[in-house]
Formats: C-alpha cells, structure tokens, sequence
C-alpha cells in the first residue's frame, strides 16, 4: 500500500486564478517561466507590478517572481523577494506557500542550519499534522547530509509508525555502512608508497605513487653511492616532497570512499521514499510517496 502525501504550498489553501482569468501580461510571464525562462518572465511580474502596484493579483505575482529568482538558484534575490511578499502580504495563501520555498531553498543550497531555522518555523507558522511530519522529515535530511545520523533519528522518530520504521531502518544500515580508514590508508602509504592507495581501490595512483616514489630514492641513492651529494640531496629534497603528497594522497582517498558510499547510499534512501520537489504546471509541490 501507498501513501501520499502531497504539500502544494499547502494542502488546505484556496486555489489561485485560472490562467484564463488572468491578465495577457501575467499569462505571459507564466508562459516565460513555464519555457524556464526565469529571467524575462522576472521583468513582465515587476513590470505588471509597476503598472498596477494595488492589483489584488500583487502576491501571487510577488510569488511569482520569487519561484522564478529560487528556480534560477538566485538565493539572496529570492530570500529577499520572499521577505517582501511576508512583510506586504502576511495573511495571504501566497504567502504561506512561500514559507514552504523560503525553507526548501536553504535546504537546496546546502546551507542546512539555516533550513532547520526555517523549517522550525514553518511548523509554528502553519501548524498541522501534515505539515509538522514534513518540517521533521527535512530536519532529519539537513542531519544526514552533514553525517550526523544521531541526531536525524531524533527528528525521524516523530514521524508516524510506517514512516519512522524504514527510516530508522535506513540509517541502521546507513551507521553501518563499510568504510575505509584514513589512519589505516596513511600508515599503510607510510609504510609502502601506494599501499593506501591500493587500500583504498586506487589502483592506477597506486602504481604512480611507488614508481615515482621508488625512482626518487633509487636516484639519491645512487647519487649518494657516487658521492654526489648534491644531486642526491636535490633528489632526496623532492622525494621527500613526492613521500608526504603519497601519504596526503592516501588520507584524502579514504575520505572521499567515505563519503562516496555514502552519498550513494543517501540517493538509495531517496529513491526508496521517491521524495520529489519540483514544479507541476509551473506550480511548486513536493512529494513524499511511503510505502508500508
């Protein structure tokens, strides 16, 4: 069985005007944004605005632009029209669905604190069920994309019994996810150059790493051996430089394992949720389809 849940900015507002009962210039405006336009459609909703400041079609367009400025990734425009369409407009449905794009922005950007911030208040703005397991939903997400698993079970639990089970399922798998060790990959690149690298999958860097390695100390060697000191101290003096990247090298690949498994284990938990944000008819929704 499926459950969905749809938030259209949301659920329980009234419906805007047709676009047949619109304006030409607003129809136009939407045709631009709809073709992804965001820029010219920008200019017809301020100018529409210009010419007709105390239409009572103001916060629709208001949001109009703002939807236009975040889907641009235009985030310091966006936030700032949004702030405007809360201060002119504060009662209005527009309003509201913006809250809900004020929110997913920050979260869209990466700037996850911020989404919590916004998120929290959300949920006392617009207080509903439906609403109050979606702000815990995100917040949980804005702690798993920074690996703080912990604190996303926190925000998981709230959530109702069929969607909290798979999702706490999920990061039990998640915590235990088989990394590789940046102490272990070093010490091994420490020991042998390119070890870590082999640890860590890296195979052809592997090889790089013990020639170029085995042919700098080779050389001082050599050049030692033949009392030319200078040349082995040259030779000595860049392998030395060539020994600390390998390890260096070795640390940062396991990072990047980490984080790798991870993110791809993060785009599964997506998939299995099918979380979706986008754009229906120019509209913004999000959608969360659990299943149970």
């Amino acid at each position: 069985m499926t459950r969905y849940l749809f938030l259209l900015f949301l659920l329980f507002l009234p419906a805007t005007l047709s676009a047949t009962d619109l304006p030409a210039q607003v129809q136009f405006a939407d045709s631009l944004a709809a073709d992804n336009d965001h820029y010219r459609a920008i200019t017809e909703y301020k100018r529409f605005l210009f010419l007709e400041p105390d239409s009572p079609l103001a916060p629709q367009i208001r949001l109009s632009i703002s939807t236009s400025l975040t889907l641009g990734k235009r985030w310091v425009q966006a936030d700032t029209s949004l702030e405007n369409l809360f201060l002119l407009h504060p009662q209005s449905s527009e309003a509201a669905r913006g809250r809900l794009i004020y929110a997913n922005s920050a979260y869209e950007r990466g700037d996850f604190s911020l989404a919590r911030d916004r998120y929290r208040s959300l949920a006392k703005t617009q207080p509903g069920a439906d609403t109050l397991n979606y702000t815990n939903f995100r917040i949980g997400w804005t702690f798993l994309e920074q690996d703080n698993p912990q604190k996303a079970r926190t925000h998981f639990s709230l959530l109702p019994q069929h969607q909290k089970d798979q999702l706490l399922n999920d990061l039990v798998t998640y915590q235990g996810l088989h990394q590789k060790s940046p102490f272990i990959a070093g010490s091994l690149s420490t020991l042998l150059p390119g070890a870590g690298q082999v640890y860590t999958g890296r195979l052809r860097q592997a090889a790089l790493s013990f020639l170029l390695n085995g042919a700098f100390i080779f050389g001082a060697i050599e050049a030692f051996n033949n009392e030319n000191y200078a040349v082995g101290g040259i030779l000595l003096f860049f392998e030395i430089g060539w020994y600390g990247g390998n390890i260096y090298n070795a640390v940062n690949n396991a990072h990047k394992y980490n984080v790798r498994i991870k993110h791809k284990y993060k785009e599964q938990m997506r998939s299995r949720l099918n979380l979706q944000i986008g754009m229906l008819k120019n509209t913004p929704l999000v959608t969360l389809n659990y299943h149970f």
